[in-house]
């Protein structure tokens, strides 16, 4: 059958052989077929030497890489481990002055919707705070965690104010 192989120039209509120029587009070279599986294929320019550089670098750059991984990793871990700084003992009092003032006033209120809740909150705030300042200042905490006894709490208040932290003065809005 004339005018199917692959190197004759496309047909025209109706099988007839399209005129010299026609039928492809410009800068187009028609194909030469597809290669036996023999051949070998063109790399494009590619030389031995340039393969050679890249078979030697290859195992070097993947190992630097695993280099940099491990160290990363050694370097988050060592940081997730290591404890957040301590806080400035004025930070923690006036915290605690703070959270003070507004427990008592959340306590002396009555117009308050949800105030059991309010105070509730608040109350476990302040006690977290004076555990923190009882720990910094090598006071023992209120006992009973966040469920601890009025008493407790005055206990480890005047523990506080021997030791030059007085949580009871009023706190600067």
């Amino acid at each position: 059958m004339r005018g199917t192989s692959l190197i004759d120039p496309p047909a025209g209509r109706c099988g007839t052989p399209a005129p010299a120029g026609q039928g492809l587009r410009p800068g187009r070279v028609p194909s030469a077929g597809l290669r036996s599986p023999g051949e070998t294929a063109d790399t494009g320019g590619v030389s031995r030497v340039a393969e050679l550089i890249l078979v030697l670098l290859l195992p070097t750059a993947a190992g630097y890489a695993i280099i940099v991984a491990l160290r990363g990793s050694r370097w988050l871990a060592e940081r997730r481990r290591r404890p957040p700084p301590a806080r400035p003992i004025e930070q923690v009092e006036a915290r605690l002055r703070r959270l003070r003032a507004e427990l008592e006033l959340t306590e002396s209120r009555m117009d308050l919707t949800a105030k059991a809740h309010r105070v509730r909150a608040l109350r476990g705030a302040y006690l977290d705070e004076l555990c923190a300042a009882c720990e910094r200042l090598n006071v023992s905490p209120p006992a009973g965690g966040d469920k601890a006894r009025q008493a407790e709490i005055y206990r480890a208040e005047a523990a506080l104010r021997q030791r030059g932290l007085d949580v009871r003065e009023t706190a600067a809005h």
